[in-house]
């Protein structure tokens, strides 16, 4: 399976149709649509801002649960302790930006 388009991502203009489009580095990513609809306007730009902080987030998130690893055998407590559920979770969360879920 191949990666995603490496980052940075930034919601780089807006189209013809004032839509707010999501690009990478030589590529466009994503087209937010509000379909006309001024109230949905925000909501657009909130969806094009999380989209292009996806590829950060992930990395953050990664080296989140790294350390989180790390710290968790440190500490000697195995996995069967409150930040199991946390780790799950994060580990979920990667899963599904890596196309594994």
């Amino acid at each position: 399976m191949a990666g995603h388009t490496p980052g940075p991502w930034s919601v780089a203009y807006h189209d013809g149709n004032d839509q707010a489009v999501v690009s990478g580095p030589h590529t466009e990513i994503a087209t937010c649509w509000h379909h006309c609809v001024v109230e949905l306007e925000t909501q657009m730009q909130a969806n094009a801002r999380l989209i292009s902080a996806a590829p950060d987030m992930l990395e953050a998130l990664e080296a989140a649960v790294a350390d989180l690893e790390q710290t968790l055998r440190w500490r000697g407590e195995g996995w069967e302790c409150s930040e199991d559920e946390l780790l799950g979770k994060a580990r979920a969360a990667i899963a599904k930006a890596r196309g594994a879920a």
